[in-house]
């Protein structure tokens, strides 16, 4: 199924950078920008795989929504050195035999209005599933996003959710790699049911999750997205880890925006980096990766 774009995407604003979005994933290093400086240049790739059944989606859509107009979101983004971020969305599932989606290019959000114009789209962006569950074609559109970015900003990051592992289009490692070496961290949303035990969580943490400041925060099944997504964007935002503000610690200890210091270079808590995922990271139901 050929993957389209969204009304949003076809936008005036947008026509400038449209070749760039519909292209074959390239290695373009991000556009510097020209417009404002923001504190955090968030992609939000979002899981739109067969896997995901309407009231999945319904739950996924809402949770975004909510966690964008939530208190504590509004709070973080105004404590932040220039009070506001830049954010877009990218819904994906593979190329080929799915669907890959632009349906909010770069938006700036720095008060409750543009916060709730922002939530707004998220709800009327058109429904959509697609074959295949390809995390790195989702890495490479979110390369791509970057490349078209207009804003200026100094931390980077694509959020990944999703309730599956890459079983389309090309390895994900090597696009993992590809996306750090540009200076962009990679977090990550696992959506894992009881079932899972914590599989998908340790999937997500070696084979997705990179970069200084990354981490992994998992949602225990559809309807635990909503308290996920809103923690998991509070400390994106903040620039802080799980571990440096539990869950109940309503107050940031660190603004969005600070500038990186060599701590924030190196591992946290004593760990590596990346965390050796003890299996494979690639689950080809296609016969194989790459272009169908």
């Amino acid at each position: 199924m050929a993957w389209r774009i969204s009304n949003i995407v076809r936008a005036a604003a947008m026509a400038a950078v449209l070749p760039l979005l519909v292209a074959e994933p390239a290695s373009a290093a991000p556009a510097a920008g020209t417009g404002p400086v923001v504190d955090l240049a968030l992609v939000l790739a979002v899981d739109v795989s067969a896997s995901i059944d309407w009231s999945e989606a319904q739950l996924q859509r809402k949770g975004l929504a909510d966690a964008f107009v939530s208190s504590e979101v509004l709070r973080a983004i105004s404590s932040g050195t220039n009070g506001r971020i830049g954010v877009a969305v990218v819904f994906f599932s593979s190329y080929g035999r799915g669907v890959m989606d632009v349906p909010i290019p770069w938006t700036v959000l720095s008060d409750q209005a543009s916060a709730v114009a922002f939530a707004k789209a998220i709800i009327a962006a058109p429904p959509m599933s697609g074959r295949g569950t390809s995390i790195s074609d989702a890495l490479n559109l979110s390369l791509q996003v970057f490349a078209a970015m207009p804003l200026r900003a100094s931390k980077r990051v694509i959020d990944v959710s999703g309730d599956g592992m890459n079983s389309a289009g090309p390895p994900i490692t090597g696009v993992r790699e590809k996306v750090l070496a540009q200076g962009i961290s990679i977090n990550a949303l696992p959506i894992s049911e009881d079932y899972m035990g914590d599989y998908l969580e340790q999937y997500f943490k070696g084979c997705v999750v990179g970069g200084p400041g990354s981490f992994m925060l998992p949602a225990k099944g559809f309807t635990d997205f909503a308290r996920a997504i809103r923690r998991k964007l509070v400390l994106e935002i903040s620039g802080l880890t799980p571990a440096e503000m539990p869950e109940r610690q309503a107050r940031l200890i660190r603004t969005a925006g600070a500038p990186l210091t060599g701590r924030d270079l190196l591992p946290r808590n004593n760990e590596p980096a990346e965390t050796p995922f003890q299996g494979d990271c690639d689950f080809p139901m296609f016969g194989g990766f790459g272009r169908f």
